[in-house]
């Protein structure tokens, strides 16, 4: 059967009735409504031309998503399978040397649910085999054509012509393991190689606003437009940029978080409760102290007070930062452990209790502690599958964690322990080279947005500086307002205070939005990205001192006198 026949509700797992019954009626429906809602209180109520045609946005937008849902779902599960094809293949593979059948195996992959997408899609091979007694290479080429992965796809379509020759399945896997790494390898590559270029279109993106941000601010003093509204409109129209690209981030980046997902509270997870409630109570004693202490001694503007005020925050994002780089290190020693753990299990053929016993007392760096845990749980003989899960749970590393789990299910289904621990190791390190490359496009990325917050502060003080010295000259004029007043126009004291609001406000949001973006970006815990946070608040206070500062010397003093002041 051809792929192009292949309907797009095949590939996302959408029900054609259950789309049009849940998605598409209720939306249209929805839609309407909203749409008739806005004609009948725009009929009784004046509003501006950009509120209307924003409020005719939303219907839009629900009816664009409705259409595009099983394109979405399609490709939200092409990247959630092309993020987990290398724990995947190291599973496959592992398992291939087990004494389970092949029915059985399939089995325990289709319902592990850290595979993700990949579980669902071997369940339907699960269910052609196991029920419609038809042939696993047979299942294989009828899911290949149905995956929305082309990797994926062409995976199976070699594995099922590699069945049909009579391959041996452990041999082929192994070999198979670096095609499949190559593929991610590159999938990997490409979404950090977009990711450097959506630095680029980012970078246009917010020059592109704070041309508009100009324009918005000065316009009023000819325009004699609302400035309030105006205001609004560039915090509507910055914070779309910043969401945007927020999402865009989120989605196009492949899934490869860096925390485990734990079962056990750690005394990791309690340092970073502990320091979130510890910076949460310090911005109040700090906001206090500064209008006790500080306010009546220094004269502070407005832009470093909220900085100040919200500085704890950086904090528990320190702490966050520590753990990850802790993580990593962790990262860094397990494939030397793994290596030799399973290397003595089968050279000695000794039980995994003696050979931990015995590379407990060898130094392993930051993971010798939970390997000695790992032990002494396991010595108890109470629970082996809790005692994995407390080791899982302290090394806190997601790569970890689902290695671990494929290490001691292999060996439970009687899998050969050289031969797991070389697959294991051999992926394993692959992944942490390839988390070296987004950790430094990362950075790259942290750059870009450090001085893009420079100079975004920067222009839009300068800009309200210009208005503020120009709303003050023509307040001065004693001309008649027959005879100019269609020419300039005086911005009300409420007008600038709301402005100046607006700019605070747009401060906290752009500095937010974009230290998330920078998290989601690495894969880390949404909670460090408050250090972050912080860092782009002060850098966005003094861009803004330095742009108000500035540009008032420059509209007080003239063009050549401020360029002498500059130069001392």
């Amino acid at each position: 059967m051809p792929e192009e026949n292949i309907s797009i509700f095949v590939k996302s797992d959408v029900s054609p009735k259950e789309y049009v019954r849940r998605i598409l009626i209720p939306s249209i429906f929805g839609s309407l409504i909203i749409f008739m809602a806005i004609m009948v209180f725009t009929r009784f109520f004046v509003l501006p031309l950009g509120l209307r045609i924003f409020m005719y946005l939303i219907p839009t937008i629900i009816i664009i998503y409705a259409v595009a849902y099983p394109y979405l779902m399609a490709d939200s599960k092409k990247i959630s399978i092309n993020s987990k094809l290398p724990y995947f293949i190291t599973y496959f593979a592992v398992l291939s040397t087990s004494e389970i059948g092949r029915s059985d195996l399939l089995k325990v992959l289709s319902s592990d649910p850290k595979l993700g997408a990949i579980a669902s899609e071997l369940k339907k091979v699960y269910i052609i085999v196991d029920k419609l007694h038809r042939s696993l290479p047979e299942a294989f080429r009828f899911l290949a054509r149905r995956t929305p992965s082309r990797v994926f796809s062409d995976f199976l379509d070699r594995l099922a012509y590699s069945l049909d020759s009579g391959v041996d399945l452990k041999e082929y896997l192994f070999q198979e393991q670096q095609t499949v790494m190559d593929d991610y390898q590159t999938f990997y590559e490409g979404a950090l190689y977009d990711l450097d270029i959506f630095k680029e279109i980012y970078e246009s993106i917010i020059i592109s606003v704070v041309f508009a941000a100009a324009f918005i601010i000065i316009g009023p003093l000819i325009t004699a437009q609302d400035i309030g509204r105006l205001a609004l409109y560039l915090l509507f129209l910055i914070v779309a940029a910043e969401v945007g690209a927020l999402l865009v981030i989120k989605y196009r980046m492949p899934e490869d978080p860096i925390w485990a997902e734990v079962k056990v509270e750690t005394p990791r997870q309690r340092r970073i409760r502990r320091a979130l409630i510890y910076s949460l109570i310090a911005i109040p004693i700090v906001g206090l102290a500064y209008y006790l202490i500080i306010r009546p001694r220094f004269p502070i503007p407005t832009p470093f007070v909220v900085a100040l005020t919200l500085t704890p925050l950086a904090y528990v994002g320190n702490v966050v930062r520590r753990e990850e780089a802790a993580i990593f290190r962790k990262d860094e020693n397990f494939p030397a452990f793994i290596r030799s753990l399973s290397s003595s299990l089968a050279a000695s053929g000794a039980s995994l209790l003696l050979v931990l016993k015995y590379l407990s007392a060898h130094d392993f760096g930051t993971l010798t502690e939970d390997i000695k845990s790992l032990y002494r749980r396991l010595a108890v003989r109470v629970d082996p599958q809790r005692a994995w899960d407390f080791f899982i749970a302290e090394t806190g590393s997601w790569l970890i964690g689902i290695f671990s789990e494929i290490f001691r299910e292999s060996l439970r289904l009687g899998a050969e322990p050289d031969y797991v621990g070389k697959v294991i190791s051999r992926n394993f390190e692959r992944l942490v080279r390839l988390r070296r490359k987004r950790q430094q496009s990362v950075s790259n990325f942290l750059g870009i947005i450090l001085g893009l917050t420079g100079a975004f502060a920067f222009s839009i003080a300068a800009s309200f500086q210009v208005a503020v010295s120009i709303n003050d000259l023509f307040g001065k004029l004693e001309v008649p307002t027959e005879y100019i007043g269609d020419i300039i126009h005086v911005i009300p004291p409420s007008g600038m205070a709301m402005l100046s609001l607006v700019m605070l406000v747009l401060m906290v949001t752009h500095s937010l939005l974009s230290a998330m973006a920078i998290k989601v970006a690495d894969g880390g815990h949404i909670l460090g990205s408050l250090y972050y946070f912080v860092i782009l608040l002060w850098v966005f206070a003094a861009g803004m001192y330095l742009g108000q500062h500035l540009m008032a010397k420059f509209m007080n003093l003239g063009g050549g006198e401020a360029i002498l002041w500059l130069l001392g």
